[in-house]
């Protein structure tokens, strides 16, 4: 089945982490990605550090959500981003807007007033016609296929990967009828929120840490389709190998990455091909051949293998600098 999967991220989605996600040979899914970007706040923000223990859920047993908000929880410990709780009005939006869509045929996040299901007219606003608090940011997910694709379609991408495993801090999902949406949450940022995930506030990184995908010793598919991503992050690459993503805090306007190298070495020691992706504002310290990229976040970079990796194991290594200050970073995972 050819699903689609589509995100929205502004601040825009595996049992256990070293287990597989996806399926070995499966069509990737199409992914979509809007990134409205939040205006910065005039004021210090004000944030946590990552949560180390995952909260547990309402979700049943056998409801598909739990094994989504337990993977998606692992993935984030395991990366040290920091664990989600469950939001019970980031559900009833989410389960809202899923109605929307199959009634609608449509992968949106907006809706339009007339049309069945109509709730409000983005995820904020979804948010709060169901009573949630309007002092929280709220961005979204959303997916149409195999249910059980919804969050491996998600970790094996670019825009939406750096989504998931953001600053946010609660999680809402509806999944049923082949449709997934995951609507997140930041409730600790300054300022009273809107639609897209500021970049303040939530969960942040220790200033001296930094995150990374895959995870330490996880295993990913070797494969990537770009074009299955709107925004397509390779145009010119029909397959591509895993994403792999180092990200750091950049909680003020002023933080900065920047990149002096970031290299894949496959299980014979040889480099694997591969570009660097860079949001605007780490281009003019990074190294020449970086590649700018204006859908990432600040603080967020990307190695892009141009061709898929064959199975084994491999070292990431990323040597950059936050606010001047070196940051080197070595670690191994395994492609199937």
């Amino acid at each position: 089945m050819k699903t689609r999967l589509f995100a929205v991220a502004a601040m825009s989605a595996f049992i256990a982490v070293s287990s597989s996600i996806g399926t070995a040979g499966a069509t990737p899914p199409a992914i979509a990605s809007i990134t409205p970007r939040t205006r910065t706040i005039g004021k210090e923000p004000f944030s946590s550090g990552p949560t180390a223990i995952a909260p547990r859920s309402t979700y049943a047993s056998t409801d598909p959500r739990l094994e989504f908000f337990n993977a998606l929880n692992s993935l984030r410990v395991a990366m040290g981003v920091g664990a989600l709780r469950q939001d019970a009005a980031l559900d009833a939006a989410a389960e809202n807007h899923l109605e929307y869509m199959k009634f609608n045929a449509v992968m949106s996040h907006a809706e339009i007033p007339g049309n069945p299901g109509f709730t409000s007219a983005d995820p904020y606003q979804q948010v709060l016609a169901v009573g949630g608090s309007h002092k929280q940011w709220v961005g979204q997910n959303a997916y149409s296929g195999e249910l059980a694709r919804c969050l491996g379609s998600m970790t094996n991408s670019v825009y939406h990967l750096q989504g998931i495993t953001s600053n946010q801090e609660t999680i809402g999902l509806a999944m049923h009828d082949n449709y997934c949406v995951a609507n997140f949450g930041v409730m600790t940022a300054a300022g009273a929120g809107g639609y897209g995930l500021a970049q303040w506030g939530g969960q942040q990184l220790p200033p001296g840490t930094g995150a990374h995908y895959p995870a330490a010793n996880a295993k990913v598919l070797g494969l990537f389709i770009p074009a299955d991503e709107i925004p397509n992050p390779a145009p010119d690459l029909a397959r591509a190998g895993p994403p792999i993503m180092f990200r750091v805090n950049v909680e003020k306007p002023s933080d900065v990455l920047t990149v002096s190298n970031f290299i894949l070495t496959g299980p014979g020691g040889n480099s694997v091909p591969a570009r660097i992706l860079v949001p605007a504002e780490s281009r003019p310290g990074s190294l020449a051949s970086a590649i700018e990229d204006a859908s990432l976040y600040r603080g967020v970079v990307f190695l892009l293998p141009t061709q898929p990796i064959a199975a084994g194991t491999y070292t990431a290594t990323f040597a950059g600098a936050r606010n001047g200050v070196a940051i080197n970073k070595s670690w191994s995972f395994t492609a199937y």
